[in-house]
């Protein structure tokens, strides 16, 4: 398991979420706390790169990004977007 921490601006972000995006933001969470490495890289041309992607909503209106720490067992969310 991964401890997953939001980062300040995050944490604002996720606030500001609709009501239908916050129970697809909690399996995003809950998927980053067992499999952080499912997400896509932030940089293709850096697929290895700990900093990630991973969409979320019915139409994937929403992207977190975040950081694996994979030496601390630590994800750290970074930003969290709403296009929807």
């Amino acid at each position: 398991m991964y401890s997953v921490e939001s980062d300040p601006a995050a944490q604002k972000q996720v606030a500001a979420l609709p009501g239908e995006a916050i129970a697809k933001y909690a399996e995003v969470v809950a998927t980053l706390g067992v499999a952080p490495w499912s997400g896509d890289a932030y940089d293709r041309l850096r697929p290895d790169a700990n900093l990630r992607t991973l969409p979320f909503g019915p139409g994937s209106e929403g992207l977190v990004i975040y950081m694996v720490l994979e030496d601390q067992r630590r994800v750290a969310v970074l930003r969290v977007i709403w296009t929807g």
